[in-house]
């Protein structure tokens, strides 16, 4: 390097010399190869070393200075859970306790059935009360149905024939004895109500009530046939099937003559059924209660023997029996009863396996 610079400063000092003193031109004397310089060598620029280019936004002269782990803490924000309800839980809640109304032992009607259900003038009617016996056992009743036109609240337009019935614990629909029937009167429809009364301790007319103590009512009206639709007649149901009665002797009718009064003489006569296919004998008798008292015969006529053929037939009872004069209108009933080879007093049934009961009334004269 050195000698490179020297002959540098040589060669400027011959220019210099040149310029200020114009003589010829000299002969150069060449010189020895050795004396030729070498060639001046290209600087080469080194091969840039790979300086490590820190990452954006930290300036090239820095010391990568590692950061320093500060640890920040959070924020003393206490945020409240949020009160996620938890699902409820289906408690089962008691129904309220409803006091249920103590409904007095007795008897008490619920519903009564009409016969059509829309009647027409000169069409028979019947009548089928529900009755509910809430008491311990069976209840013997005396009863009929009452039939009051709208207008006459007071009086009774009609009723049913009574009839004494043991009404059995529970609910259960009795079918009245005999009908109603109510003539034509101009109008198009008449307005009627029905009530059934039974006879108390002191042979009054009494009206059953519902269980919660009002008087049971039906209203129901009586039309002209031309103003009540006709109906399509139902399908014809299957007949029934009517049990065949065991042979035997039966009661199905009793006629008392003359109409029950008092002062009067009565007589009885029963109609037998024999059934058996060949000649019964019997010694038998009425038994006439009052119906009031279902467990103590108030009279009876006298025993007598008859022999039944097959033919069924009326035949007079022995002896009569008279209410006296003095008194109103009393309720009673009659049984036919036998004696069986006990000497005990058995009744006579009817052919459908009921005990055979005719109830009737005897008023003044």
């Amino acid at each position: 390097m050195k000698r490179i610079i020297m002959l540098a400063l040589a060669l400027l000092v011959v220019a210099l010399t040149a310029c200020g003193n114009p003589t010829p031109t000299p002969t150069l004397t060449p010189l020895p190869p050795t004396a030729v310089p070498p060639a001046i060598a290209t600087a080469t620029k080194p091969a840039p070393t790979a300086t490590a280019v820190p990452p954006t936004g930290v300036p090239p002269s820095a010391t990568a200075v590692p950061p320093t782990a500060t640890v920040v803490p959070p924020t003393a924000t206490v945020v409240p859970p949020t009160a996620t309800k938890p699902a409820p839980t289906a408690t089962a809640v008691p129904p309220t306790a409803i006091p249920a109304t103590a409904v007095p032992a007795g008897l008490y009607v619920s519903t009564l059935r009409i016969q059509p259900d829309r009647p027409a003038f000169n069409q028979d009617v019947t009548f089928a009360p529900t009755f509910i016996n809430t008491a311990t056992g069976d209840q013997n009743i005396k009863w009929t149905v009452y039939i009051f036109r709208a207008d006459q609240a007071n009086v009774s337009a009609n009723e049913t024939t009574a009839q004494l019935t043991a009404f059995p614990v529970g609910a259960k629909e009795f079918a009245s004895l005999g009908s109603f029937r109510y003539g034509p009167t101009g109008r198009v429809c008449e307005y009627f109500f029905a009530r059934v009364g039974y006879f108390d301790s002191e042979n009054k007319i009494k009206y059953f009530t519902t269980p919660d103590g009002k008087t049971y009512e039906k209203g129901f009206q009586v039309c002209d046939l031309a103003v009540i639709p006709t109906l399509a007649p139902a399908p014809a149901a299957p007949p029934t099937a009517v049990p065949t009665p065991k042979p035997g002797l039966f009661v199905t009718d009793l006629r008392i003559q003359p109409v029950p009064q008092r002062g009067a003489d009565l007589t009885f006569f029963p109609t037998f059924v024999n059934t058996s296919g060949g000649q019964m004998s019997f010694t038998w008798r009425v038994f006439v209660y009052k119906a009031d008292n279902a467990n103590t015969s108030y009279s009876e006529t006298t025993w007598q023997l008859t022999n039944f053929n097959t033919a069924p037939g009326e035949v007079l009872s022995l002896g009569k029996w008279t209410l006296p004069l003095g008194g109103d209108c009393e309720n009673y009933f009659a049984r036919v009863g036998w004696q069986d080879a006990n000497n005990q007093n058995q009744f006579f049934m009817k052919p459908d396996g009921t005990i055979f009961t005719k109830s009737f009334n005897v008023c003044p004269p």
